[in-house]
């Protein structure tokens, strides 16, 4: 609730390129819109995603990885809603839109036929 409510606080209010939604020791990172860059905090820096005695193609390889994942997420249904400079507006034309609704109901068709130990996965919560 406490974060709801930080949340709508910072409503039209300029975008804080110096806060952190988590702690440098956090093992993930996070692609945030409102700031237009990828978080990866240093402690992603350990098994499984690095390991001081792998090769490096095989720590870039995991570290590329994640950062892929992330640079995703610009263009995912709720990133796509951001501009370069964090604001909420839509910049992809007509067709581009199209395209990509068309695109994501194939993948929300073919999630949803998925069941893992019994339950179905909702497709649509497969996403961004």
């Amino acid at each position: 609730m406490r974060e709801q409510r930080r949340t709508i606080l910072k409503y039209r209010k300029k975008v804080d390129a110096s806060e952190w939604r988590m702690t440098p020791l956090m093992v993930n990172a996070y692609y945030s819109p409102p700031a237009n860059e990828i978080v990866f905090p240093a402690g992603i820096l350990q098994p499984p995603f690095f390991h001081k005695d792998l090769p490096l193609a095989i720590n870039y390889g995991a570290i590329g990885s994640v950062i892929g994942h992330e640079i995703t997420h610009g263009f995912d249904n709720q990133g796509r809603e951001f501009d370069a400079d964090g604001n909420m507006i839509s910049w992809w034309t007509n067709s581009a839109l199209n395209n990509f609704e068309e695109k994501t109901k194939c993948f929300i068709q073919q999630y949803s036929n998925f069941t893992i130990d019994g339950q179905n996965i909702n497709g649509q919560r497969t996403l961004g």
